[in-house]
Parts: C-alpha cells; sequence; structure tokens
C-alpha cells in the first residue's frame, strides 16, 4: 500500500512539472504574439530607429549656396545605411504572413534609395518604382508617415540638385530633368517623344488656362511655376496630415522655398504677338536666319540690327543708319542692306544661319508691301540660288498649343516673276506679279485660273477669265486659321493663286493662306497641296 502511494504521489508530480512546463511555454508564447505581430513589431522597430538616425541630422539650411545643397548632403547620407539584413531578419519572423511582403518590399526600396542618391545608379522610375511599392504596403502601419515624406522628398532633391535653375537664365535648358517629376505630380503619362508637345498637353490638362498666352516654346520654362507652388503645397498637406512626425517642421520649411522658387519664375510673354496660323509645320527659332519686324525694336536680320528707335553705333567711314519709324514706309536703302548682308553671309565659308531659308517674323500690322521688297532682295545678286525660300511663321492658336508654325514658300527670281492683270470684284483694274510660291520647289505661275483675293475686309475666292475679270465670286470675312477656304481649294484641279494688296497686313495674308497652303489630315496640317499654291502682290 505504501508502495501504491509513493508512485501515485510520484505520477502526480510529474503531471504537474509537465503541466507547469506546458503552461510556461503557452504564456510565453502569448505574450509574444503571432508570427505576423512578432514581424511586424521587427519592423516598426527598425523603422523607429532608421527615423531617429535620419532625424538627428536633418539639415539646418535651406539654401544651397556655391556647395553641395544642404537637402542633397543629407539624403545621400540617410540613403548611404544599408540595412537589407535587418529587413530581412523581419522578412523570416513574419514568414507567410503580410509582414513578408511588406519587409521585402521596404528593403527592395531602401536598396534603390541608395542607388538614386548615393551611388547615383538608379533612375528616376527605377526608383519611383519601388517607392509606389513601399506607399502602398506602408498604409495604416506606424511608418507611413516616413514613406510619405520619402515620396514627397523625390521631388525636393530634384530641386536641390539644379538649385540654381532658370537664376541665370530664363531658359534654361534643365528644365528637361524636371519632365519626369512634372509627371509624378500630376499623375499624367508621356505619349510621344515630342517633348514641347507633351509640355502643352500637360499644360492645358493640368493647369487649365494658365498657358493660354504663353507661346509653346517658353512653355517648358513656364511649367515650372504652377509646377514648384503644387509642391510646396504637397509639402503643407504632409505638415497637416502628420503634425506628430518629426518631418513636420522640415517639409513646412521646403515648402517656403518652393513658394519662393516659385514667385521667381519670369514672366513669358509673346514677342511678338504673331498672327494665327493653321499650319502645324514646325517653325523654330534656333540655326534660322530671322527676318524680325516690329515696331518697338525695328528691323532685324540674322541678328543684325538694321533699324532701330534708338540710335546704332556706326562703323567709321559709313553714315548713321536712318531712326526708325516704324512708319513702314518704302525704304530703298533697307532693301539693299538685306540683299548685301545676304550676300556676305553666303559669301562665309562658316556661318551660324541655315543657308537656305528666311523665317518671317512680324507684327501682326506690318503690311505686306514692306516685307515684299525684303524677301525679293534675298535672292538677288551672285549665289541667289542658295537661298530660295522662306517661312511666314505664325502661331497656332486654335488647338491652344501657341505653337510657331510656318507655310514655307518658294521665291520666283525676277525673270521668272509672273505678271498678270486683275479687275478685283470691286471692278478695280489691277497690275499683279506672282513672285513666290508655296513649297520648296521653284515653278513659273503660268495656268493658274482659281484665285483668292483678300481686299483686306473679306476674302474672295472665283477663277480669272481671259481678261483678268474675276468670275464665280464667292465673298465672305475673314476666318482667322479657319478652315473655310480648304473645302473650296479641295475642288480645284489647276494651280490656285492667293493675291493681296500691298496694304494688306501680315495678319490678313496669313489669313488669305489659312486653309489654303496645305491640306490638313486630323490634327495635322502640314501635306503641300497636289496643285500649287501662288502668292501674288496686286496693285
Amino acid at each position: 500500500m505504501n508502495r501504491l502511494k509513493t508512485l501515485q504521489r510520484g505520477l502526480t508530480a510529474l503531471l504537474l512539472a509537465t503541466t507547469a512546463l506546458t503552461g510556461a511555454g503557452c504564456e510565453e508564447k502569448k505574450k509574444e504574439g503571432s508570427k505576423e505581430d512578432v514581424g511586424n513589431k521587427c519592423l516598426a522597430d527598425l523603422m523607429d530607429s532608421r527615423r531617429t538616425r535620419s532625424t538627428s541630422a536633418l539639415p539646418t539650411s535651406d539654401d544651397g549656396g556655391e556647395d553641395e545643397h544642404p537637402w542633397l548632403a543629407w539624403i545621400k547620407k540617410t540613403a548611404s545605411v544599408g540595412q537589407a539584413s535587418d529587413f530581412k531578419a523581419c522578412s523570416i519572423k513574419g514568414e507567410g504572413t503580410p509582414v513578408e511582403e511588406t519587409a521585402d518590399t521596404l528593403e527592395r526600396m531602401y536598396a534603390k534609395q541608395r542607388d538614386f542618391y548615393a551611388n547615383e545608379k538608379a533612375a528616376p522610375r527605377e526608383y519611383l518604382a519601388e517607392l509606389e511599392g513601399a506607399r502602398r504596403v506602408s498604409k495604416g502601419k506606424p511608418w507611413e508617415a516616413d514613406v510619405e515624406f520619402d515620396y514627397l522628398f523625390f521631388h525636393a532633391a530634384r530641386l536641390a540638385n539644379s538649385w540654381t535653375l532658370l537664376q541665370a537664365s530664363p531658359r534654361d535648358d534643365r528644365v528637361t530633368l524636371f519632365f519626369t517629376y512634372e509627371l509624378v505630380l500630376w499623375d499624367a503619362k508621356s505619349e510621344t517623344s515630342f517633348y514641347e508637345d507633351e509640355i502643352s498637353k500637360l499644360c492645358k490638362e493640368k493647369v487649365p488656362g494658365y498657358c493660354a498666352k504663353i507661346p509653346m516654346e517658353d512653355q517648358p520654362f513656364a511649367i515650372t511655376k504652377p509646377y514648384f507652388e503644387q509642391v510646396g503645397k504637397k509639402f503643407l498637406e504632409f505638415k497637416a496630415k502628420y503634425p506628430q512626425s518629426p518631418f513636420a517642421a522640415f517639409a513646412e520649411r521646403i515648402a517656403k522655398v518652393y513658394e519662393a522658387r516659385a514667385a521667381k519664375v519670369p514672366q513669358y510673354p509673346e514677342y511678338p504677338i504673331l498672327p494665327p496660323i493653321r499650319s502645324t509645320k514646325p517653325a523654330p527659332y534656333s540655326g534660322n536666319a530671322t527676318l524680325m519686324v516690329t515696331a518697338d525694336k525695328g528691323v532685324s536680320l540674322m541678328d543684325n540690327l538694321l533699324r532701330s528707335a534708338t540710335a546704332l553705333p556706326v562703323k567709321e567711314g559709313e553714315k548713321p543708319k536712318p531712326l526708325w519709324k516704324a512708319d513702314y514706309a518704302a525704304d530703298p536703302a533697307l532693301v539693299k542692306e538685306v540683299q548685301q548682308l545676304v550676300q556676305d553671309v553666303r559669301a562665309s565659308t562658316v556661318s551660324q544661319f541655315n543657308q537656305s531659308m528666311i523665317y518671317v517674323v512680324a507684327e501682326e500690322k506690318v503690311p505686306v508691301a514692306f516685307l515684299e521688297p525684303l524677301l525679293r532682295a534675298s535672292i538677288e545678286g551672285e549665289n541667289s540660288k542658295n537661298w530660295p525660300t522662306f517661312t511666314l511663321v505664325g502661331r497656332r492658336r486654335a488647338d491652344g498649343t501657341n505653337r510657331r508654325s510656318g507655310f514655307v514658300a518658294s521665291l520666283n527670281k525676277s525673270n521668272e516673276v509672273v505678271k498678270f492683270k486683275f479687275k478685283n470684284p470691286a471692278g478695280k483694274p489691277m497690275a499683279c506679279e506672282a513672285w513666290a510660291a508655296i513649297g520648296k520647289e521653284q515653278l513659273t505661275g503660268l495656268g493658274f485660273k482659281p484665285i483668292i483675293w483678300h481686299d483686306g475686309a473679306q476674302i474672295h475666292t472665283g477663277r480669272l477669265d481671259e481678261n483678268g475679270t474675276m468670275t464665280g465670286v464667292q465673298s465672305a470675312p475673314g476666318h482667322g486659321e479657319g478652315d473655310r477656304l480648304e473645302s473650296w481649294v479641295d475642288q480645284q484641279s489647276t494651280s490656285v493663286v492667293v493675291a493681296v494688296p500691298p496694304t494688306a497686313t501680315y495678319a490678313q495674308w496669313l489669313e488669305a493662306l489659312n486653309g489654303v497652303a496645305f491640306k490638313c489630315e486630323k490634327d495635322e496640317c502640314t501635306t503641300e497641296r497636289a496643285v500649287k499654291i501662288f502668292l501674288a502682290t496686286c496693285k
């Protein structure tokens, strides 16, 4: 009996001991939590440590000065810290739970951040892709604000890396580096490789009305203003959403910098204000011999100021040039100067200008009578065949792009100018000369019958009979850059002449050619007509 009791007590003690051990293990496991909890705590501690290290070294200055910008120096140092093994440890602890993906995603983002800022090996889009992933897995987590700040600082680092943008020049080519960042800010996509077209589309869609009067070629620079403004607002929104974040005060400082930078973006007014044009054929600035005529600045060709409202320097042995009065009266001396300048440039073996094209950039009110002799003089004299063409430059306004576009025309040499008689719809007999044609091939104007006549008030269409009378006349007010003349020209099977009086303005000249010079296909107006379009002046 005693032996039995002793055995029972032994079994009871063993059972109690086993139960105590099991209970202690369960209690410990309960205290530690689930695998997901353990993994999340690991990540929270890791992100706390990273945040503390980062904020302890926040830049105290927001001024770039002449050295590396403090923002950039700070983010490079922060990004240099490699913690792949730490994130991997958290991933293992949370293996099989959402923590595993979160830890792996954060590890990839910070590795790419190091490549982007410190090593400068990753492209913006590569880093951005990892940032987007990190934002997704960090929603609702204790470190959400940290990742959101990283996402915003993507913009601030770009500004810090181009700190002097637009300060030395209002047309700073470094604006192209901000294009990706502008697309990110406004959640837009680039559909083509044509930078100016994409900026124009971005501006119209995301900042409605802002670019309405800004020349297309200046929109890449001008759009930095709303971009800077919006980025600044994003940083203020961060501070409002995460007021307890140790990055909140820094975000407010950054916002003030962006506000100040936006205020310093210069104005980009159109100069001169060009007539509307239906063409979409580009008329760029660089590398072309521009003939510019404006009331306030005078007349210049190939950057040579030939007429000025103020006295120009006089070379020894030369007479002072007359002051520009902007009355657009006949100026035979100016015509000779243009002829001589063109000849001098042709004779030079090295020239910074396109030797085969003059770009006419004139205010709307400049009369054809003033422009015509200057253009015709450009092909007179030796080597005239090397400069047979010119472009009438206007702005494409109907689609909101404000792009500089043009009509390319060939000049006829003096022995190829076609003279013809014309009796206008008012019954007045006129003597006309067809001295140019749309396109690059020089052809005589013999045989044209269809005629478009812009008298300054209305545009008339019809046909010339044998004695020059205009028959089948249809008249209507001017149509700007409209397409009203397009269907009429579509019906013509022979060459068409577009005629204007010398008093016609540059704007009226282009208006008479809109819908005529080029055939439009959808939104593109660059296709030359199957029939030749001639340009004539009638006195």
